[in-house]
């Protein structure tokens, strides 16, 4: 017999239907005589273990405790005590670790966390064992643990970048509207570069460009966001339109494009002629 000590009748019972519906009645025999644990029989242990006890408990880890961990590493470890900080902070943790932010360099040669519970996993669990399921996820998941550490460690940068890239484009949507529009409109061709052209359709120079910025204020902001061949004379000529020809609008710069001038732009297929 195999036996799983809780701490909490509620989470026994959790992973107890966890099992149930993973496991046909033949493969593993589940018992809960104790409301805070469960005993689990098995005839064939090794096709048991890695095929269903090690399966269950990855699933109750991943699906039960790991945000309530990742939620105290935020509040206890780095001090973030406003609610929809520690919300904004473990949505992106979630998302790196589901891999929608591939990008992110320091996350590139991660393994993925059900790795590490793999292993600890196959190394601890044996036949007529009795453990507390508390102890094992104190003690032997360190790895894990410092894996989910990680990935807020990540989180958290990031969610500082995208509060600092939000007040820049509200620094410049501010900006624009105080600025009077030098232009009414300008258009725009993205195609690898950024082109931009008057209202007739006439390119527009880099020395034409560059006596639209106000140097003043472009200096005032992050060199990480800002440019002087686009976005500075873009925000400094301020237009009442832009028109952007793109087939790919949810590029990083054609999305700031949007975020800073929000309702102003128009957005056409690359293949429409900068006349229309």
């Amino acid at each position: 017999m195999f036996e799983i000590l809780f701490e909490s009748p509620k989470e026994a019972e959790t992973i107890c239907s966890i099992f149930r519906s993973i496991c046909k009645e033949n493969q593993l025999k589940i018992n809960q005589d104790d409301p805070e644990s469960i005993q689990l029989l098995s005839k064939k242990w090794d096709e048991s273990v890695e095929q269903l006890i090690i399966r269950g408990i990855i699933h109750y880890i991943i699906e039960h405790k790991e945000q309530e961990v990742m939620l105290s590493i935020i509040q206890n470890h780095f001090y973030f005590e406003d609610l929809e900080e520690q919300q904004q902070i473990l949505h992106i943790a979630q998302s790196i670790i589901e891999g929608d932010r591939s990008e992110i360099p320091q996350i590139q040669k991660f393994q993925h966390r059900e790795t590490y519970l793999k292993e600890a996993l196959q190394q601890f669990l044996r036949p007529n064992l009795s453990f507390s399921f508390h102890s094992f996820f104190t003690f032997r998941l360190q790895d894990y643990l410092k894996r989910l550490q990680r990935y807020v460690e990540v989180a958290i940068e990031e969610y500082k970048l995208e509060q600092e890239y939000q007040n820049f484009i509200q620094t410049l949507r501010d900006y624009i509207t105080v600025t009077a529009s030098k232009l009414d409109a300008v258009k725009i061709h993205h195609d690898e570069q950024f082109t931009i052209y008057n209202r007739a359709g006439i390119e527009m120079s880099e020395n034409e460009l560059k006596q639209y910025i106000d140097t003043s204020f472009i200096k005032k902001q992050p060199h990480m966001y800002i440019d002087c061949e686009l976005l500075a004379p873009l925000v400094c000529i301020s237009p009442k339109k832009i028109i952007l020809y793109t087939d790919e609008p949810d590029a990083g710069m054609n999305q700031t494009i949007q975020n800073i001038f929000q309702e102003r732009v128009q957005i056409f297929p690359k293949s429409q002629s900068l006349n229309n």
